[in-house]
């Protein structure tokens, strides 16, 4: 019998940034080059888990009242890190002169939290690194 790899799907998730954002068509860019398809979210999608939002399933029926970051993140499925796809990804989108500041690979762990869930530790995770210096 063979073992079924089941691959997560290539995809990188905007928050807060979109195509009025600086940098956006370099992001797309980097995105085309890739394979990875682009999905903006925004509050309709806060209740619904990061993978399922990934596979571009509809968001949750009802989004919670959640207190979440509004500095722009980049949450990246499906690109190994192994590779260097992960990298090369991620150096184009630096390229593009994007200001992405809050930045996250999918793994099996977030891709099970909700968007809000992930956007909170996210935030607290770049506060933390900053100092406290920036605020959302």
């Amino acid at each position: 019998m063979k073992a079924h790899i089941v691959r997560d799907p290539r995809c990188a998730l905007l928050w807060r940034f979109d195509a009025d954002s600086a940098g956006y068509a370099g992001v797309e860019r980097a995105a085309r080059l890739c394979g990875v398809t682009l999905r903006t979210v925004g509050n309709a999608e806060l209740g619904t888990p990061v993978g399922e939002l990934c596979a571009g399933k509809a968001p949750a029926a009802a989004a919670p009242l959640a207190a979440v970051p509004e500095l722009p993140a980049l949450i990246v499925s499906g690109l190994s890190h192994q590779t260097g796809e992960l990298g090369r990804f991620i150096d184009l989108v630096r390229e593009s002169g994007a200001d992405l500041p809050l930045r996250a690979m999918v793994t099996p762990t977030s891709k099970t939290w909700t968007l809000a869930a992930l956007l909170q530790e996210l935030n607290r995770e770049h506060e933390a690194v900053a100092g406290g210096s920036e605020k959302a």
